[in-house]
């Protein structure tokens, strides 16, 4: 270390003493390099370096403690008690005036049922009327769409209890034959119980002119007078609506 500062003073004074011709005509020049002179020999001493970096840290730690100064003087300031105090004050306050804002909306609420109460229950019994008159023509139409279809397909029911009666199967395949047509005669009648269709009762029921059409009348030892004693076609009924009264026969 020794060696390396007495070898950067030497060539320093070398290259001073190689320019004092230069200077020896400018005077201001030489008091400038010789003050320059002075410094960069004091700066290659290592208590200068030393002193530099001392600075230095001694800046950085005052930095460091000025910054931690107001972020610890805002914590204090916010948590102080004259800062909760008023906050909890302005809190009240915002309460106190929603209450006050509500208990007017409550005043201007009863002033209008005051006013208008009789003319809204009205309207709402109106409402209310319009919605059961809606449900009921659409309960009505969908009665008659249903009672139009039974009807188309009764004349196939029809055929169905004629053919029944009319041919007794001999052979196996007839027996077949009029098995499928049972089965197919049987899913129509499903059909319409899960349409709420459902045959008229006859055989052994007192005679009802609103659902039984009366076609003759017999005498009977098995039922009493006024009894059905036989059906001639089926009848069926939607709910309470007839759809096609039932042919029968009424004991005398």
């Amino acid at each position: 270390m020794i060696f390396q500062q007495s070898l950067l003073v030497a060539l320093f004074s070398l290259c001073a003493s190689s320019a004092d011709a230069f200077m020896v005509g400018n005077p201001s020049v030489s008091s400038l390099l010789s003050s320059g002179t002075r410094t960069s020999n004091s700066c290659f001493q290592p208590t200068c370096l030393r002193e530099k970096e001392e600075e230095s840290g001694a800046e950085e730690e005052t930095i460091t403690a000025g910054d931690d100064a107001p972020s610890d003087s805002a914590t204090d300031i916010l948590n102080s008690p004259a800062f909760l105090s008023r906050k909890v004050e302005v809190l009240k306050s915002d309460i106190e005036k929603a209450d006050e804002e509500l208990a007017e909306a409550k005043e201007v609420l009863e002033a209008g049922k005051a006013e208008w109460g009789s003319q809204l229950d009205d309207l709402q019994k109106e409402y209310k009327n319009i919605q059961e008159r809606m449900s009921s023509q659409n309960k009505q139409g969908d009665v008659m769409a249903i009672r139009e279809v039974v009807r188309e397909m009764l004349e196939v029911m029809d055929n169905f209890d004629r053919a029944f009666m009319a041919v007794t199967p001999e052979t196996d395949e007839e027996k077949a034959i009029e098995a499928a047509y049972k089965e197919v005669y049987q899913s129509i009648l499903d059909t319409f119980a899960e349409l709420g269709v459902k045959p008229v009762e006859t055989v052994g029921t007192e005679f009802d002119y609103e659902l039984h059409q009366a076609v003759m009348q017999v005498p009977s030892e098995k039922y009493e007078e006024g009894i059905v004693s036989e059906e001639f076609q089926k009848g069926f009924i939607l709910g309470e609506t007839l759809i096609r009264a039932a042919m029968v026969a009424v004991a005398a």
